[in-house]
């Protein structure tokens, strides 16, 4: 646990399925509010170097863009993991780390060799209970 806890901790809260999507969709909201921001911005710099307005109503990133960052952030900043309520339960007991131990270890993975065959049954049947080698499939 000691070589490789925090690792194990930091790759489970990073890996969580809940912040990939509570992140993409910051980023996305984010980002439609940054174009928006910028588009608007250089239609300010067309309009005075020009010296006339600039049509900004066909701007594909509307208002609605800053109304969806607020709940994006919302969901983001209040986020709940459930290996992190895992980590907290674990850690107010006396046997704690036996505990994270369970949670974080990964299981042994089992790889079967080349020489090695699956379990079953290999009598070189096709599998129908009748193997009277005519090669009929038994209901002839």
């Amino acid at each position: 646990m000691r070589d490789k806890g925090v690792v194990l901790m930091a790759n489970s809260i990073l890996n969580a399925s809940e912040l990939d999507g509570a992140g993409a969709a910051l980023i996305n909201a984010s980002r439609a509010v940054g174009h928006r921001g910028g588009y608007l911005e250089c239609a300010q710099h067309v309009e005075e170097v020009f010296g006339q307005e600039f049509d900004t109503s066909h701007c594909s990133m509307t208002d609605q863009a800053n109304a969806e960052l607020a709940p994006a952030e919302k969901a983001y900043d209040h986020l709940a993991l459930p290996m992190m309520d895992l980590v907290a339960e674990a850690l107010k007991h006396d046997d704690w780390c036996q505990r994270l131990k369970a949670i974080l270890d990964p299981p042994e993975i089992v790889e079967l060799s080349d020489e090695e065959e699956p379990a079953g049954d290999d009598d070189g049947g096709n599998g129908d209970g009748n193997d009277d080698d005519d090669g009929g499939d038994g209901y002839e």
